[in-house]
């Protein structure tokens, strides 16, 4: 199997939740093979995690600039940086198009990412279906 095909297989499968199946069919290979080589990728991926991810070691202090001001520091000063998430449009099969239809329109995936003061990313997710949290009452 080519580098290209072995590379395809792994962002279809998670970025259009493809299952096995669906892939084996789309590639034309079978499920060993496919299961194979998705796990070889994903394997891949996961060894740039310490390159590319710093998560905070031991007892996390304020940050300096945290610190450093009056106005931030009584609200920020047990932080490690800040959540947030994002839209990023992708492109799905017609089937799965209603699944990814955001409230503007497009299709998107939602990923939610942990960002420290310094800029690194220190955690990030994505949903396959997103889920608005919004909708709940709590009580």
């Amino acid at each position: 199997m080519l580098a290209a095909e072995q590379l395809g297989i792994f962002p279809r499968g998670v970025a259009h939740a493809h299952s096995y199946r669906q892939l084996c069919e789309f590639f034309q290979h079978s499920t060993e093979t496919v299961s194979r080589y998705f796990n070889l990728v994903l394997r891949a991926i996961v060894s740039f995690a310490e390159e590319f991810i710093n998560l905070p070691q031991g007892e996390v202090e304020c940050h300096p600039f945290v610190r450093s001001n009056a106005i931030f520091y009584p609200y920020f000063k047990n932080a490690i940086g800040a959540i947030d998430d994002t839209h990023i449009p992708v492109v799905v099969s017609n089937n799965l198009q209603n699944r990814y239809r955001n409230r503007k329109g497009f299709t998107s995936q939602n990923v939610m990412v942990a960002v420290s003061f310094d800029r690194q990313f220190v955690y990030i997710a994505s949903a396959l279906e997103v889920l608005d949290l919004s909708s709940f009452e709590y009580g």
